[in-house]
């Protein structure tokens, strides 16, 4: 059985029974699930569609599923690759739909829950604008087909107007298919009071062959995935700040303002500081260079040939950027670079470098519990020898992967030196930026 929280058990029995809707399920909780039945482990074996595949419960208009148990449930399993990790026995197939207009589910709104997200911890993190959607999926597809499955969120207020949607889709969809994860998130609007959540295929090779299984959606704190600008309105100081539990490498942002409350003269830029591991560049594009054309309206500069390294808890000021007179509008976003996990970044800095090797060649020798990533240990076989050595050499020089992945982050408005004050008028809230880190390769914002 995929789901092991007995309250998330005892939702779904409660829903299945029609004593609460889907949507009310698990809606008040932060950083949990809130779909009813996201492994789709519940289905009606009495309803049945193409190949037999059985109904899934819970869910809004009708979706069948394919089996990972073939030899269990006579129900064929058509997704190439391994199982997932917590697979159960079925997942949600967009093809051969015989229910669907289409005969098939290629657009939102078909196969969907809508979760009520204005109560409760999750209302009160929305209402502070700062609060953001974290999301992710299995997904496969047939044989060598390119197909993919899609994860949309569509962010409605209380009158059922759209405020912004957000996807992801299957970031390797063929035609060497696998099961393989997939994940986004980004700012969620103020004033959101349900998320539809819609599972649909892309067709590439004529069906709409997206498998999917295991979906997440939660809404969290947004510093907990999003870098933020933290402006205080007394002096005008802006600093960008990074509480997300990781590093993150950054080639570029802006601050803009539609109502003109920056101050370029005030503006205390990286290229300015000159910063150890923010470098000013001299025009060639080697450092920190500011854009040409900033004003009141907006103050950008980027890093053309390489990156910094904005470590979790750094502070970077940006001087009194902000103009304490003016409107509280402004508008963050930033560019982070990928990253490739690496067997032999030792020291969990993002890369494999020199300071690496010095790693492994302090621990060459150790064994059992003391060998372990950060004491040099590569291959995890409980040592730190030559073999680990080697790996370190494929990945040396390794990490990063290509330019920053354009991502909006948020506001918080402070007063006075220290206490944060978030304003929920004038958080950030355009582009809904979606996380590029792990994304697939389609995944799309609009606001």
């Amino acid at each position: 059985m995929k789901v092991t929280n007995w309250r998330r058990r005892l939702a779904t029995t409660l829903v299945a029974g029609g004593l609460i809707s889907p949507a009310a399920a698990q809606a008040a909780n932060l950083d949990t699930n809130l779909l009813a039945n996201p492994g789709f482990e519940s289905v009606d074996l009495g309803v049945t569609g193409d190949y037999n595949a059985p109904m899934i419960l819970n869910w809004q208009g009708t979706g069948f599923a394919y089996s990972h148990n073939p030899g269990v449930t006579t129900i064929p399993d058509y997704a190439d690759g391994a199982d997932p990790p917590g697979a159960g026995l079925w997942y949600f197939t967009a093809n051969n739909q015989p229910l669907a207009a289409s005969g098939d589910i290629r657009e939102p709104d078909v196969f969907y829950q809508d979760l009520v997200v204005n109560a409760g911890a999750t209302g009160t993190q929305i209402a502070s604008g700062e609060a953001a959607y974290n999301m992710s999926a299995q997904m496969s597809s047939y044989l060598n087909d390119n197909d993919f499955g899609i994860v949309h969120l569509n962010f409605k207020n209380a009158g059922g107007v759209s405020l912004g949607t957000a996807q992801i889709s299957d970031a390797d969809p063929g035609p060497n298919n696998v099961w393989s994860l997939n994940s986004g998130f980004g700012v969620i609007p103020v004033g959101t009071a349900t998320i539809r959540a819609s599972l649909f295929g892309g067709v590439v090779n004529g069906g709409t062959d997206g498998y999917m299984d295991n979906i997440d959606v939660q809404v969290t704190n947004a510093a907990n995935v999003l870098a933020f600008l933290e402006v205080n309105t007394t002096t005008g100081q802006a600093t960008i700040k990074n509480l997300t539990g990781d590093p993150l490498r950054i080639d570029y942002y802006e601050i803009t303002s539609a109502a003109n409350a920056l101050r370029p003269v005030n503006w205390s830029s990286l290229q300015d500081q000159n910063l150890a591991g923010f470098p000013a560049g001299n025009g060639s594009g080697n450092g920190w260079e500011e854009a040409g054309g900033s004003t009141s309206g907006i103050l950008s500069e980027s890093y053309l040939t390489g990156n910094s390294n904005l470590a979790n808890n750094a502070a970077v000021s940006l001087g009194a950027a902000f103009n304490p007179a003016g409107a509280h509008d402004l508008q963050f976003r930033y560019a982070v670079v990928p990253t490739v996990t690496l067997m032999a970044d030792f020291d969990s800095d993002g890369d494999a470098d020199g300071a690496d090797f010095l790693i492994w060649q302090r621990g060459l020798g150790t064994t059992g519990a003391g060998a372990t990533k950060a004491a040099g240990n590569a291959d995890g076989d409980m040592d730190v020898d030559a073999a680990d050595l080697a790996v370190w050499k494929g990945d040396f020089g390794s990490g990063l992967s290509g330019a920053g992945v354009l991502q909006t982050g948020f506001i918080r408005y402070v007063t006075g030196a220290a206490t944060a004050v978030p304003e929920p008028s004038t958080v950030l809230l355009a582009g809904l930026g979606i996380a590029a880190l792990a994304l697939g390769r389609r995944n799309n914002d609009s606001a």
